[in-house]
C-alpha cells in the first residue's frame, strides 16, 4: 500500500522523532487539518524563513550527529 501524497517527498527522521510527531499530532483536536506532513512542512517552512530559529537549529545539529554516533558505536 503507498501512502505517496501529490506535492510531497520523503524526508527521513529518527524513529524517536516520528514517535513524537505522532505524539503530538494525537494531541491536536483537528487531526485531519494537521496530518502529520503538514506539520513537519509548517515547521520547516518556519525555520527556513526565521532566521533566529535557523540558529536554534544549527546549534542543535552537533547534538544530533552525536546521538548518530552514539546509536552506531560498536
Amino acid at each position: 500500500m503507498s501512502n505517496h501524497e501529490i506535492g510531497y517527498a520523503a524526508v527521513l527522521i529518527r524513529n524517536e522523532t516520528k514517535q513524537k510527531l505522532k505524539e503530538f499530532r494525537r494531541s491536536l483536536s483537528d487531526r485531519d487539518l494537521n496530518q502529520e506532513r503538514r506539520i513537519v512542512t509548517a515547521a520547516l517552512e518556519h525555520c527556513l524563513s526565521c532566521s533566529e530559529t535557523m540558529k536554534k537549529v544549527l546549534q542543535k545539529i552537533p547534538e544530533v550527529v552525536k546521538a548518530d554516533l552514539e546509536r552506531y558505536e560498536p
